[in-house]
């Protein structure tokens, strides 16, 4: 369920996954691109599309948070050498154990439900030319499956990380409130308990997200101040998280809200 290229800039992935694609097929990919582009136009992540039958981007948003300096247009044409010049060789590593175990993950889900699973994960990337390094949160989804069930396309969204947290990957149904864990030192997915918000909570959470300080959250949900501070902490605590910025980022990330 991810990329990742190695010192020949190649993406590894296991021969089942392969998908197995005609050439006239890609005359029914059009649309797929210009939802990608409408949707590129409304939201704040940079995004691109992975077609692993190729083993190129699709399409890449004009979104200078991914590019590293690059065009959109650029980073498309080099596909996954892009990786290979902007992302931390402990960071590869990483990607290369996350890529292998969500395609074996992915194998393992009925074909019918193989679309609704998502993946997490933190990683780093750099301008090559300054050297200098952020923290981005990457969630891919498939997109496209083939005719037997093999991942096509996949859409990628790219955010700055709400968290520090790096060599640990999540995957989450978007069916229900399962959640996976991967981690390089068991490298296999272990389920964890999701992530369950009371009341209040959600309350506090849905709306800080509108904006409201602390004291007006007291008022629309009839408790004190210190009883929100008091949700607000077993918020952080949930989540991860240190600050309410970050709690509402992971919040909509884990869809809690």
């Amino acid at each position: 369920m991810s990329l990742i290229i190695n010192g020949d800039s190649q993406l590894h992935m296991p021969h089942y996954a392969r998908p197995k694609i005609e050439e006239e097929q890609y005359g029914e990919l059009q649309p797929y691109i210009d939802s990608a582009k409408a949707y590129a136009r409304i939201t704040y992540q940079s995004l691109y599309i992975i077609d692993y039958y190729k083993m190129n981007f699709l399409y890449v948003s004009d979104n200078p948070l991914f590019l590293c300096g690059e065009s959109a247009e650029k980073v498309q044409q080099e596909g996954y050498n892009f990786y290979y010049r902007h992302v931390p060789e402990e960071d590869l590593v990483f990607l290369e154990q996350v890529n292998r175990a969500g395609f074996d993950f992915i194998n393992g889900v009925a074909i019918s439900e193989r679309s609704q699973y998502n993946i997490s994960y933190n990683f780093r990337i750099s301008n090559q030319g300054t050297r200098d390094e952020i923290l981005i949160n990457h969630q891919l989804t498939p997109l496209k499956l083939d005719k037997v069930g093999n991942i096509w396309l996949a859409l990628c969204l790219v955010s700055l990380a709400s968290t520090q947290e790096t060599g640990v990957a999540y995957i989450t149904s978007v069916n229900s409130n399962k959640m996976w864990q991967f981690s390089m030192n068991g490298r296999c997915w272990k389920q964890i308990d999701g992530i369950v918000l009371n009341e209040h909570e959600k309350a506090v959470i849905s709306l800080a997200n509108r904006g409201l300080p602390v004291g007006e959250i007291a008022k629309e949900i009839c408790r004190s101040e210190d009883s929100v501070k008091g949700y607000r902490k077993k918020l952080f605590q949930k989540l991860g998280v240190g600050n309410i910025s970050e709690a509402i980022a992971v919040a909509t990330l884990r869809r809690l809200i």
